[in-house]
């Protein structure tokens, strides 16, 4: 397995050129290097004693060297958190520092590990998305087991299945990742809309009314996709997914892979129809919208609602710190009472095989998996805490989402779409391009299937293993 790997790993760099700070590997803080000559120099002009007793401090009451840099890769919003965190370890071990290498998308970050795996040079920690290409990692002896640190029992409740690889635990969750419908709340008020708890949209027809009632109210355009992202382009579709199609059945990608269904179907097709209804309120140069332009129209209130994860907050926040902003449950079910609640353990940290002092990363993953590193870590960023008792200043934008969170009103939706085959996503992510500019939702569809097959007959051992391990609903 470990050379059908390799294979695929020359073939993604043949493919792909690494650059910048999407393409990974922008680093921030000091490199080892100068911290270690800057520590000597310091050393040396302090009269400190030699290198030998100097490690001696280092080392904690287990003989263990507590002290050097971790190398973390994580996205450019989460090195405020893990500063913080930071800032609090060094209390305990001072001469612990950390270096950032940054991704932009999930894509960049398995670009990038793709490199390092290549070349041998894997960083000591990563965050990022948990899925089916983590659980790869494991498989392939990437990454560390961290049972041994006895933290999983300080997680909330959720689904442990992609932090886990038969059944040892390989990632730390810092994130509880929901997947929402964003409102921009002074917009709504000003045009005279009181969107509350009680009265949120709960199916895809209360949705569009209420776009209607945007519209008539004055806010010609009010919902927003980046159709330059393909991202942007499926945070929809991933919803309508989760809720309908799994909501009909919740084994449909089970069914794709042992030859019951595929993506051609009408099931699937159908989501089309269901996305038409929300173009007819996109602004006309929705195909070549940016990110960058969507958050400037959302911001503005040129726009009032877009489909994406909640963690994306981050990204908004630091543009409007005083900006109302609300989170909503995604309402895209036919009738009220099939809505769900679509969320799950989202980033989460792991520990590689290539970790130059894996005590020290294990020992820092402790600390950050406790209740006190994990307060500090959502209090410097828009995260609501996965550790039990934690308590973080949350930001407001959740009230809706919590409130039905802790009241139950409605059942989980898991984000399955990270069970699927590595490179389906990119398939749906294209196609929904595809069709956003005006290819027939049929021939976007027959496209998905076709190259899914392709993706199928090139992993069979894997989607042999998910089937054996799958359990039909």
């Amino acid at each position: 397995m470990k050379k059908k790997l390799g294979m695929l790993v020359i073939a993604a760099l043949m493919a792909t050129t690494i650059c910048g700070c999407s393409g990974g590997g922008q680093t921030e803080s000091k490199p080892a290097e100068t911290q270690a000559t800057q520590k000597a120099e310091t050393q040396a002009a302090s009269g400190a004693e030699s290198a030998e007793s100097t490690e001696e401090e280092d080392s904690g009451e287990d003989g263990i060297d507590y002290s050097g840099t971790i190398t973390m890769i994580c996205s450019s919003d989460g090195t405020a958190a893990f500063d913080a965190v930071l800032a609090e370890y060094q209390k305990i071990h001072p001469d612990v520092t950390m270096e950032y290498i940054i991704w932009e998308t999930v894509t960049d970050f398995e670009t990038m590990m793709t490199n390092y795996i290549a070349t041998n040079t894997l960083p000591d920690m990563y965050c990022s998305q948990v899925g089916v290409v983590e659980q790869q990692y494991a498989a392939e002896g990437y990454l560390l087991p961290l049972d041994d640190l006895n933290i999983e029992e300080n997680l909330v409740n959720g689904d442990k299945s992609l932090i886990k690889y038969k059944d040892v635990l390989y990632a730390f969750p810092m994130t509880i990742g929901y997947s929402v419908t964003f409102c921009n709340n002074d917009k709504l008020k000003e045009l005279g809309i009181d969107l509350t708890y009680e009265n949120y949209p709960k199916c895809m027809d209360e949705f569009v009314d209420l776009l209607q009632k945007c519209r008539e109210a004055g806010c010609e355009y009010p919902f927003s996709v980046a159709g330059a992202d393909t991202s942007s382009c499926t945070a929809w579709p991933f919803q309508y997914i989760y809720q309908v199609l799994y909501g009909d059945n919740p084994n449909f990608y089970a069914d794709v892979l042992s030859g019951k269904a595929d993506w051609s179907d009408p099931e699937f097709v159908k989501m089309f129809d269901e996305y038409d209804r929300l173009r007819e309120y996109m602004a006309p140069d929705t195909t070549a919208k940016t990110t960058d332009g969507q958050k400037a129209d959302f911001i503005s209130g040129e726009a009032i609602f877009y489909s994406q994860t909640a963690g994306t907050l981050s990204t908004i926040r630091p543009l409007d710190p005083e900006m109302d902003i609300l989170m909503i449950p995604s309402s895209f079910t036919a009738k009220p009472e099939d809505q769900t609640l679509i969320g799950g353990f989202d980033a989460s940290i792991s520990i590689t095989s290539g970790a130059k002092n894996p005590e020290l990363c294990k020992d820092f993953l402790k600390f950050i998996a406790s209740k006190e590193g994990c307060e500090i870590f959502c209090n410097n960023s828009s995260n609501i805490p996965t550790v039990k008792g934690a308590v973080a200043n949350t930001d407001p934008a959740f009230r809706i989402i919590l409130e039905v969170a802790n009241k139950g009103d409605l059942p989980n939706s898991a984000i399955l779409s990270r069970q699927w085959i590595a490179g389906f996503k990119e398939l749906l992510k294209t196609g929904c391009q595809n069709w956003l500019v005006g290819e027939e939702p049929e021939a976007v569809a027959g496209k998905i299937s076709e190259e899914h097959t392709r993706l199928m007959e090139a992993s069979p051992d894997w989607v042999e293993n998910f089937l054996a391990d799958y359990e039909y609903q």
